[in-house]
């Protein structure tokens, strides 16, 4: 066996069980796993690791493997069990798609409402009012387009204000990773929907 080959091995040993480290914090089923590590061999085999670390590849095939299976995983999600930086993620993660023509199905945010709603502890009627907004929002075509992780909190946001539960657009903001200009923005946009 070669010098390079016993290199590429253990390589693929390393990166495999860090992959089965952030799956596990991740809770992800064994069909995403099985996905990723593809994605991670094919990245490797492509010399894609040329700088890189070995955790962004892995990470970043997670991500992308969750995507593709359709599993409501954050970029957050995937930084926090990984503990590689969210733009980095992001930044391999286009690499991944573009070099591998990934066919990656465009989020539900309806996936992320209860994501979000157990992170801020909303109650089940704010939760089924977020995803009538969200059906409403769609048939308006006010979500094409739109980050969903972001509508979803949004849609949660608003659905607090018409239960009277009152959720803050900062805590909504939070436990949905992205900024309160997000969920403000996406807030007035879906407020169009409702009668308030």
């Amino acid at each position: 066996m070669s010098r390079d080959h016993r290199s590429s091995r253990s390589e693929e040993g390393v990166v495999l069980g860090e992959l089965l480290e952030f799956s596990e914090k991740l809770s992800v089923p064994d069909m995403v796993t099985e996905e990723a590590a593809c994605i991670c061999t094919k990245g490797l085999g492509r010399g894609l690791e040329k700088g890189r670390s070995f955790a962004q590849i892995t990470a970043s095939s997670l991500y992308a493997a969750c995507r593709e299976r359709g599993v409501p995983t954050t970029l957050d999600d995937v930084a926090a069990a990984s503990g590689v930086r969210r733009d980095e993620i992001a930044k391999c993660y286009r690499l991944l798609v573009n070099e591998f023509d990934l066919k990656i199905p465009i989020a539900d945010p309806a996936e992320y409402v209860a994501k979000v709603a157990a992170k801020t502890r909303a109650n089940t009627c704010v939760q089924q009012k977020a995803l009538e907004i969200l059906s409403k929002a769609e048939k308006a075509g006010l979500i094409s387009g739109r980050d969903p992780i972001g509508v979803a909190a949004s849609a949660l946001y608003l659905a607090s204000l018409l239960d009277g539960e009152r959720l803050t657009q900062g805590n909504v903001a939070e436990a949905a990773g992205v900024g309160e200009a997000t969920v403000r923005n996406e807030y007035r946009r879906m407020k169009k929907v409702v009668r308030m």
